[in-house]
């Protein structure tokens, strides 16, 4: 799912399948702004059927990064 929603983003910046890393930061490399990115995870949330903290997942280092939405995601906050 996460790979979908992002591989038109990247395409249109010239990023390869390859650089869809776990360290690749969603924000800073300008494939999502802050409010796409939020949009990202209210998506995810809605299609896995539960709820993060945003605020605290904002707190952790990484936490913009695929690995760091991932991880997110599975510890549930």
């Amino acid at each position: 799912m996460l790979h979908d929603r992002l591989a038109p983003r990247m395409e249109r910046l010239g990023l390869a399948k390859h650089e869809f890393t776990n360290d690749l930061d969603l924000v800073r490399t300008g494939i999502l702004d802050s409010l796409a990115f939020v949009d990202l995870i209210t998506e995810m949330e809605t299609a896995l059927g539960m709820q993060v903290d945003l605020e605290k997942a904002f707190d952790r280092p990484g936490a913009t990064t695929i690995g760091g939405v991932i991880e997110l995601f599975l510890n549930g906050k």
